[in-house]
């Protein structure tokens, strides 16, 4: 319950102080009534308490891990691939209001494009180490719209894997 008090306490006292400094590795922006206001780059800025909201990001190097996908190469091979992004935010105003989380969307749209290129390749082609410039130019033209420049787009796994049918069309005509 203290906790709870003195987190109201910091929140109210951040509100009132007329000025927000802006570390090195972030860039924010300036909301006044709510509207875009200001685009801030790292130093200090004077606010409208009680009027302006400050959103701010970090906007160096981040890598974003994408989960795996099991997808069919164009020989009707079963692989598991799993990837990794490397981007930095390059228009903070852009990521943090033109995108509903920017996370998200990167990590949604790298799969797409990673599927749509597993599939079109045969399992050789997939592991020839040209795919990852192909992934990552195709990623970037598309991504960079949200104000995100993306540095690689790695491939850190790509496994064939055997599927296992558990019930097989023998059994489940005896069951019924």
């Amino acid at each position: 319950m203290f906790d709870k008090l003195v987190d109201v306490i910091v929140e109210w006292i951040k509100e009132i102080v007329p000025f927000v400094i802006v570390p090195q590795y972030e860039d924010g922006i300036i909301l006044r009534f709510g509207k875009y206001y200001k685009t801030m780059s790292p130093g200090i800025y004077f606010k409208l308490p009680f009027f302006d909201e400050i959103l701010t990001y970090h906007t160096v190097m981040t890598t974003l891990a994408l989960p795996s996908q099991s997808l069919y190469t164009l020989d009707k091979q079963n692989v598991v691939v799993k990837g990794v992004v490397k981007y930095s935010i390059t228009d903070v105003k852009t990521f943090l209001l033109e995108v509903y989380d920017a996370q998200d969307a990167i990590s949604d749209m790298a799969q797409g494009i990673i599927k749509n290129i597993i599939i079109s390749k045969t399992l050789e082609e997939c592991t020839h180490t040209d795919i990852d410039s192909n992934l990552t130019k195709k990623v970037r033209s598309e991504i960079k719209k949200w104000g995100v420049d993306i540095q690689q787009v790695t491939l850190t796994d790509v496994a064939p894997i055997r599927s296992i049918r558990l019930i097989n069309d023998n059994i489940s005509n005896k069951i019924n």
